[in-house]
């Protein structure tokens, strides 16, 4: 439950009905002014949780100094922007290594900084201890600082990333699928029905796998089949493909050039990712033709992963030792300072390899303007993996509550996961 905030006076009459993400620079012995190097995040209150501004350093901006010293007038620039009128607000610093310290201001006569008292939450100085006393609001802060600090660069792509993507994509350790996953492949693009069915037969995990989403609830007319044949009629050469795809993938890469990387972490994860993506379509509007497309965006949407620790093992057995059970905001902070490119940018270069359907590419690439819905998706797929299948790589926040429709997504790949951790 929510404990009481100091609240702060403001002369101004109104407030931001929305949440809102402010960036600025504080100059050495000045007060703040536009430009960057701290961002602001203020979500309004959301009963029984106080409105909520966290404020940290901004890791593409770096303005030199820890964010407790830049705090007064952070907070005074803030109040002046945003213009909220009396309320419980708590205020919160985030510093480099990720902890969080509520912030408490107060105004001594007429000068114009506060003086700020630092206070540990309850329960320590992790995320969880600010989630604990802030909860959704919380939550919506943390997220809002996320998403601008791994805004993609626009500036000019930087000779770095672009020798960077060329080394992974033309690595001879880039993990691709195995053979059954080619084989089969040909047989779809053939509309071989039956050659996928005795392709699919001849390994059985897969076979199990599709023979139990063919009997699952929405096939619920038809009678329970113990044929492949059947089941592959039933759920459609192209999700067949993705099954094949993703198993033959496991299995090849349950162990990798990186030592630290947990591999059944990711394959887990991966799944959880995309079973969420075809759970929530009906909330995000697309369409149930599409449902094998979403089902694939949130299986290989962090497929980067993969790939880095494959090529660059080195490189990601620092990133993990670095950031493991860190909070995201520290997260985000290794990725930048460590990969040349976001991860986005790797999974679409080796997905392009593979021919994945346009709409795979671009929700995976973060390239949906004219599919803004897809986008949202897979944002909230990643967070329904992470509670059900938490990767500690992922700087993401997972959800509080699942609806019913992800759990009976995810519940349906128990079979299939169990057989493949054997």
């Amino acid at each position: 439950m929510a404990r009481g905030y100091s609240a702060f006076a403001s002369p101004l009459k109104y407030a931001p009905m929305d949440p809102t993400t402010v960036q600025f620079e504080v100059p050495p012995n000045g007060e703040a002014r536009p430009g960057f190097g701290v961002i602001a995040a203020y979500v309004p209150a959301a009963p029984p949780w106080p409105g909520v501004v966290a404020l940290a350093a901004d890791p593409l901006h770096d303005p030199g100094r820890p964010i407790d010293r830049m705090a007064p007038a952070a907070v005074a620039h803030v109040i002046a922007t945003l213009a909220p009128p009396p309320e419980d607000l708590c205020w919160v610093t985030i510093d480099a290594w990720g902890r969080f310290v509520e912030a408490v201001p107060r105004w001594i006569g007429d000068t114009p900084l506060p003086q700020i008292e630092f206070r540990r939450f309850r329960n320590g100085a992790g995320s969880d201890a600010f989630l604990a006393e802030t909860g959704a609001a919380g939550e919506v802060a943390l997220e809002m600082l996320a998403a601008v600090t791994t805004l993609p660069n626009l500036e000019e792509e930087l000779p770095s990333e672009q020798s960077f993507l060329d080394a992974i994509e033309f690595s001879g350790n880039l993990p691709v699928p195995g053979a059954i996953f080619k084989a089969v492949e040909d047989a779809v693009a053939a509309d071989d029905t039956r050659k996928v069915a005795a392709l699919v037969q001849a390994d059985p995990v897969i076979a199990s796998s599709l023979l139990s989403h063919a009997n699952a609830a929405r096939f619920a007319g038809r009678p329970k089949t113990a044929s492949v044949l059947e089941a592959v009629i039933r759920l459609g050469l192209s999700f067949v493909r993705r099954v094949v795809f993703v198993a033959s993938m496991m299995k090849r890469y349950r162990r990798g050039q990186c030592r630290e990387f947990d591999y059944q972490g990711y394959w887990m994860n991966a799944m959880a990712t995309g079973s969420a993506m075809r759970a929530l379509m009906p909330k995000f509007e697309i369409p149930a033709r599409m449902a094998d497309d979403a089902f694939a965006a949130g299986l290989v949407a962090g497929i980067g992963w993969l790939a880095i620790s494959e090529t660059y093992p080195a490189l990601m057995a620092n990133y993990l030792k670095r950031c493991r059970h860190g909070d995201a905001l520290a997260k985000i902070r290794a990725q930048k300072e460590l990969f040349p490119c976001p991860i986005r940018l790797v999974s679409e270069r080796y997905l392009q390899r593979l021919a994945f359907p346009d709409i795979v590419l671009a929700t995976v690439a973060g390239k949906t303007a004219a599919n803004r819905n897809w986008g949202e998706c897979l944002a909230h797929a990643v967070r329904v993996a992470q509670k059900v299948a938490p990767f500690d790589c992922l700087a993401v926040m997972p959800l509080t509550q699942l609806s019913p429709a992800c759990e009976e997504e995810w519940a349906s790949w128990q079979d299939f996961l169990a057989g493949m951790r054997r």
